[in-house]
């Protein structure tokens, strides 16, 4: 396979955010795709933050065969108040479960979403959600338990999808298509509710998204105490 691999990481006070879980599935994402297994220190990271005067951003990590090691930042997204998707069925193919660089069917897929005067495209499999182009999805059932779709095989199992399912107890459930239940997209630098999904008003997923984002504030409160201490 003839891509790289990348992960994003939230940079606070200077701080990579649970460093540890990205590194780890660089390697092993590095590894299982022939992309090579290069050094990635904690150190050159710093080193990065610290020649561009950067404490709080999004910090993107790229490893390609031929690169190398290629690091870039961005500011972090705002939250926004009104966030609207579309569905789009799922043409990628099985490297869907690892974060390559081959973004060609995402890139697809916002940009349909973005001619129909929506923000992103949530792909979908037998009219069930899988995950959006850039995050993983979180529901409620009727029964007001919190959710997310089974991904074996169908997408990729973020950090911040195991962190939350590592501190609350999430079912894993299908969620349909047309859907009028809340709806909140999770990955590692933000949290953000859908109110509109194939221009139909969801149910308010303020409620779900404040919960998901006061697990994840905690998760780094605690990560940034221990980086800090030691």
């Amino acid at each position: 396979m003839n891509v790289g691999i990348f992960t994003t990481i939230k940079i606070t006070n200077g701080i990579p955010l649970f460093w540890d879980k990205h590194h780890k599935r660089l390697i092993s994402q590095a590894e299982k795709l022939n992309v090579g297994r290069p050094h990635i220190s904690l150190q050159e990271i710093q080193i990065y933050l610290k020649h561009n005067s950067l404490t709080d951003c999004a910090l993107k990590i790229t490893i390609t065969k031929h690169k190398g090691l290629i690091f870039e930042h961005r500011q972090l997204p705002l939250i926004l108040p009104t966030y609207k998707l579309i569905t789009v069925r799922d043409t990628r193919n099985h490297w869907k479960i690892y974060k390559t660089t081959d973004r060609a069917v995402n890139e697809h897929a916002k940009k349909l979403a973005e001619e129909k005067d929506a923000d992103d495209a949530l792909f979908t499999l037998d009219d069930t959600i899988i995950e959006s182009t850039i995050c993983n999805v979180f529901s409620l059932n009727k029964q007001g338990k919190i959710i997310t779709p089974p991904i074996r095989a169908r997408g990729l199992n973020g950090i911040t999808r195991q962190l939350i399912r590592e501190n609350i107890k999430v079912l894993e459930a299908d969620i349909l298509d047309n859907t009028k239940h809340p709806l909140v997209l999770v990955n590692s630098i933000r949290v953000q509710k859908i109110t509109h999904l194939n221009g139909k008003k969801l149910s308010d997923g303020q409620r779900l998204a404040q919960k998901l984002q006061t697990i994840i504030t905690n998760c780094e409160k605690k990560y940034l105490s221990e980086k800090t201490l030691a």
